[in-house]
């Protein structure tokens, strides 16, 4: 695929995903799936737009890393190994994602037409996803390594790649706010820094 293509996709992803939650954001991270559902039916419309925008990420992201991990093969057989593991593991994020992002809009319509308690339902459903979120880790760490063991950009976004998941994956293990800041916001803000760089790179 075209770099610039999978540039914008690494670009329009983490925008669509972490920068709505960081800008524009209903808080509901430490609230139960029935607080939730109270907090979102409060404001159906930006909920239902935040719940679209993060889908659209989702749909742009994952594929862009799996597009990328796939433009790393190369003559070193054991990049290319860690490559195609990671952008297969990316690339099964993509529906477990979809239904964690976009819990959202089926919760707000089943509340509006049977009751808060089946929305309830709904969003504690999708919450049981939230370990989907060790496959975005573990393809990032290999994707890390593959960026490495290549060079690529002087091999520092790929020790960054590193870096960030491991701190995320500290987070999941042992809720720390600052590896989960620096985890999280990281593996997201490497992707947008990697779109950026592959779409001003030259395609061969």
């Amino acid at each position: 695929m075209n770099s610039k293509v999978i540039g914008i996709l690494l670009i329009l992803g983490p925008i669509l995903t972490m920068g709505v939650w960081m800008f524009y954001n209903i808080e509901t991270s430490d609230m139960s799936p029935s607080d939730e559902i109270i907090a979102i039916m409060a404001k159906t419309n930006k909920a239902e737009i935040i719940s679209i925008l993060n889908v659209f990420g989702v749909i742009s992201m994952f594929p862009g890393l799996y597009f990328f991990a796939k433009s790393l093969k190369s003559d070193n057989s054991v990049s290319n190994h860690f490559s195609e593991i990671a952008g297969l593991l990316l690339l099964l994020c993509v529906p477990l994602w979809i239904v964690l992002v976009g819990a959202w809009l089926p919760a707000i319509e089943a509340a509006e037409e049977f009751g808060n308690d089946v929305g309830v339902i709904i969003l504690a459903s999708a919450k049981a996803l939230q370990m989907g979120g060790i496959l975005l880790v573990v393809g990032l760490f290999l994707l890390g390594i593959s960026l490495t063991l290549l060079r690529k950009y002087k091999g520092i976004i790929g020790i960054l790649f590193i870096i960030v998941s491991l701190a995320a994956f500290i987070d999941m293990i042992f809720q720390s706010d600052i590896f989960g800041m620096i985890g999280w916001l990281g593996m997201f803000l490497m992707t947008l820094v990697t779109g950026i760089l592959t779409f001003l790179q030259k395609d061969n």
